[in-house]
């Protein structure tokens, strides 16, 4: 039996690389100082408790697939960019390295393809000059958005089904925008971690 474990994720400013300051910046002025950093407060705990979850599961770590919503590759490539991330301080990535240090393994999830076109939509928001560019970019983004989930989630789902295997179990971290459950494979045995 394959079984998979789906944690919803809320995504940190260290996870988004290099729009990652904009985002802060948009944040604060969105929320003000305070908020805001209360607001990161609670994201921290939010992986503190996750990680005792993940922890009192009692895994066998040589049995763990780890799917990342963002990770476009896996092998030595992956684990760059998920020692690099975790190194620039991101729970979600750093829960991740800590699990691969204990045996488990790291799957390609994601389509590059589909990563680059939604980065390229973000970061013509983020770098809009003016607040009727911004309106512009932003409404071609929601104009495609819900369908471009869709098919990353297709993706995910079969990149799940393609490397899962038999016995194993995987651990699926993926934004709370995302809808992957309804497309996975019927044998795989999901629950959610919350």
């Amino acid at each position: 039996m394959r079984k998979l474990f789906l944690i919803k994720i809320v995504h940190t400013t260290a996870d988004m690389g290099s729009v990652g300051q904009e985002l802060i910046k948009e944040g604060m002025a969105k929320l003000g100082n305070e908020k805001w950093i209360e607001n990161q407060r609670l994201i921290e705990n939010f992986w503190n408790e996750l990680e005792t979850e993940i922890d009192a599961l009692g895994l066998d770590y040589s049995m763990i697939r780890i799917y990342q919503d963002g990770l476009p590759c896996d092998g030595e490539m992956g684990l760059r960019i998920v020692r690099k991330t975790a190194e620039k301080g991101s729970r979600n990535y750093q829960i991740i390295r800590n699990l691969v240090e204990r045996g488990a393994a790291i799957e390609a999830t994601e389509s590059p393809d589909l990563l680059r076109k939604e980065y390229e939509h973000i970061k013509a928001i983020i770098s809009a000059e003016t607040p009727d560019e911004k309106t512009v970019v932003t409404r071609r983004y929601e104009q495609v958005k819900d369908e471009l989930i869709q098919e990353r989630d297709a993706y995910i789902a079969n990149a799940i089904d393609a490397t899962l295997g038999t016995n194993e179990t995987g651990l699926l971290f993926i934004g709370v925008a995302h809808n992957v459950m309804p497309l996975l494979a019927k044998d795989i045995e999901v629950t959610n971690l919350d």
